[in-house]
């Protein structure tokens, strides 16, 4: 197994000095190398607390855990689901902090303010860990969403991906050409348009965005600007963004519905109504709707013009030490495995994008899933995610920004206006926020 030349592991070799009495006596006190003694592993058995946001379910234990307790099994791991800062609340009360953690880089802000995280650049270098392994994007994902400073929190495990779904039957069902990789946001439009009909009292929906935020990330827009701390979101950024959405859902026929969300996703998977799709990870849904007899494929986010091959944000999930922890040796090896080339294989293998820079892990995407092993997996990775910006007051933010969306796209409203509108709406929410 391919693992750091951690410094808690190297073992200093021993010198000639030590060999024999002649031949040290032959060289001078100056000549002579002292023999340090080697730095030994503890292997004495450990309990490690393992909070995880993850779903902990067969495949995480099999791609994660069973490698750890192959290659240390001194390290014994308890596994907490904690998918919240709720948990971590009640984990920090009840004085049963983790030693580690798997949590994504969106978390990172409200883990810093409860004590989980800590900057590990310092014992990365010390311990030579290789960061040059890892694509520079996720480590900017994790270093620069939540801060500006370049904290490093961590090391990334795996990374969601958006792509564009599409259903099969309903391009045959009109005659129009399947979707393919390389396609802008224009082209999607347009493609939508043929095949948004009503047929035989079904109306079929050409393209759902998923929301106007998710259409929003390719282009990195924030809401609120840093310097002044004023929201920005009537910028001609914000404002093409809405002008898209606007569009896309005034095709006849291809309007939203009431709840979007939910209706979304079984619009596509169950009803099968929706011809395209354009979502994170849906892999494991889409598996089962195809025993039901779903036919489906997936191709290459659509881009703009402006920023080819450029998806939205994208969540990268990441292993990272308990500063308070008594035992970072330890905590360190379980991050050697996790990252190592071996399991980041696995990871790939299972539809999992490994955070890798190794081509031959790229490559093994998706090859271990027989239903995956028919998919347009390679048009997926075409692409690569936006920097992640260092968004101010999200929270208040982002659904203020959805909100707006639908009632311009109900009223049938001005996207100038409405963005004005939203601009000031979102400065009261943030000044209300800072008076409490």
């Amino acid at each position: 197994m391919k693992t750091w030349k951690m410094g808690m592991a190297l073992v200093l070799m021993m010198t000639a000095a030590g060999c024999g009495k002649e031949e040290a006596g032959q060289k001078s006190g100056s000549d002579q190398q002292q023999s340090a003694p080697a730095k030994v592993v503890d292997t004495t058995p450990v309990t490690l607390k393992f909070a995880i946001h993850l779903p902990i379910n067969d495949e995480f234990k099999q791609l994660y855990i069973e490698p750890i307790a192959k290659k240390y099994p001194h390290i014994t791991l308890e596994l907490v689901t904690a998918n919240s800062f709720k948990t971590y609340d009640q984990l920090i009360a009840a004085g049963e902090l983790p030693d580690l953690y798997i949590s994504f880089n969106g978390n990172m802000p409200g883990l810093k303010d409860r004590g989980i995280n800590m900057d590990m650049k310092s014992l990365f270098q010390q311990n030579k860990v290789d960061l040059n392994r890892f694509g520079q994007n996720y480590l900017d994902d994790i270093q620069y969403a939540a801060t500006e400073k370049g904290e490093l929190y961590g090391l990334p495990l795996e990374t969601s991906f958006h792509a564009l779904y599409y259903n099969k039957d309903i391009f045959d069902k009109f005659g129009v050409p399947y979707p393919k990789d390389g396609m802008t946001m224009e082209d999607t439009y347009e493609l939508a348009k043929k095949v948004t009909r009503l047929d035989n009292g079904v109306q079929y929906r050409g393209w759902d965005i998923a929301s106007i935020v998710r259409l929003a990330q390719p282009l990195g827009l924030e809401y609120i600007d840093h310097k002044t701390e004023k929201a920005i979101t009537s910028s001609e950024g914000w404002k093409r963004v809405f002008q898209l959405g606007q569009q896309v859902y005034s095709i006849p026929g291809n309007e939203p519905s009431k709840d979007a969300n939910k209706n979304r996703l079984n619009g596509f998977a169950k009803e099968r109504t929706i011809a395209m799709l354009n979502e994170t990870n849906l892999f494991s849904r889409l598996k089962e709707a195809e025993k039901d007899g779903l036919k489906w494929d997936v191709v290459q986010h659509p881009f703009y013009k402006d920023k080819p091959n450029t998806f939205g944000n994208a969540t990268v999930y990441m292993v990272g030490a308990v500063p308070k922890t008594k035992h970072m040796d330890q905590v360190l090896q379980v991050m050697e495995v996790l990252t190592s080339d071996e399991v980041q294989m696995n990871v790939s293998r299972a539809g999992r994008v490994s955070p890798l820079k190794n081509e031959a892990v790229q490559k093994a995407f998706g090859q271990n899933d027989e239903t995956l092993k028919t998919k347009n997996l390679a048009g997926i990775v075409k692409s690569k995610p936006v920097k992640y910006p260092t968004y101010l007051y999200r929270e208040i933010a982002e659904p203020m920004t959805e909100k707006k969306f639908s009632q311009i796209l109900s009223s049938n409203g001005d996207v100038n206006s409405g963005l004005r509108e939203l601009d000031e709406e979102i400065n009261k929410a943030v000044e209300a926020e800072k008076k409490k």
